[in-house]
């Protein structure tokens, strides 16, 4: 069974086999179920979303969060702590400037970083400065990990889950996987095989680097490459593609700290890669 439908600002495709049709209908439901309960906790422009009512409230009183919000909280902290602060949710003021995310009366936010998120007891949150989270870096891949979670909780054993690019796979069957160059895009370049893992892509285009002065904007690599990082889990992998981005080389530690697999592709097709 294959099915597609457009959630988190992409369409979300959804394979699974190895059940009877209806038991295989249930099944994928339900997965796409857990996708849109992920869009309707972590949308940027949904108003009433969990991350707007953060954005709007958190800097003056504490927020209660669904526990799926405070679990991607959790995680984004403790990337933030690994990668040094490159991987920063606190990203919605730059994003709004440039024009990538609308306002959605946040007038009070300012520049800052995740540091400013303090993760309370049941599921409360709040802020320390004016600051506006985007979970455009994380949710795409939590989504797709709960959605393979439903799958195997259903009795499922081989699907693909896939939000964007975001992809993860389960199952005996390898599954080949392609990488679109940005501004080649006829240009298709087969990364490889896929078996119970998750890969996640982006490319540079304008990036936020925290490590550099305050909001500051610069596309910091070639923008005519693809980068990518192979994970255990979705989420794992769609955060550190924005770690690959903004060092713009695979051979660095933070990715062998997490044992994941990083490589750039280039519209030449040339790849660098780590175990």
């Amino acid at each position: 069974m294959r099915r597609a439908r457009p959630l988190l600002g992409t369409f979300v495709e959804i394979s699974a086999v190895g059940l009877a049709e209806l038991a295989l209908v249930r099944a994928v439901d339900a997965a796409f179920a857990a996708v849109a309960r992920v869009h309707r906790l972590m949308s940027f422009r949904d108003p009433d979303s969990d991350l707007s009512r953060l954005n709007r409230q958190a800097a003056s009183r504490p927020v209660v969060v669904d526990p799926w919000t405070a679990s991607v909280l959790r995680r984004a902290r403790s990337l933030f702590d690994a990668t040094d602060g490159l991987f920063d949710c606190a990203v919605g003021h730059e994003a709004m400037q440039r024009g990538s995310l609308p306002s959605q009366g946040l007038g009070h936010v300012r520049g800052g970083t995740f540091a400013a998120v303090e993760l309370m007891s049941d599921d409360r949150v709040r802020f320390s400065a004016n600051i506006a989270l985007d979970f455009g870096g994380i949710a795409k891949g939590f989504a797709v990990d709960r959605a393979i979670g439903v799958l195997r909780a259903h009795g499922v054993r081989e699907a693909l889950v896939n939000a964007g690019g975001d992809m993860r796979v389960i199952g005996e069957t390898a599954q080949p996987v392609y990488i679109r160059c940005p501004g080649e895009d006829r240009q298709i370049v087969q990364a490889g095989l896929l078996r119970n893992a998750a890969i996640a892509t982006s490319a540079a285009v304008l990036t936020v680097c925290k490590g550099a002065a305050e909001g500051t904007l610069r596309s910091i690599q070639p923008p005519d490459s693809a980068y990518s990082v192979i994970a255990p889990t979705c989420l794992l992998a769609d955060a550190l593609t924005k770690v690959l981005v903004q060092i713009g080389r695979a051979d660095v530690g933070y990715f062998a700290r997490f044992g994941v697999q990083a490589f750039i592709t280039s519209a030449a097709a040339n790849t660098e890669k780590v175990a």
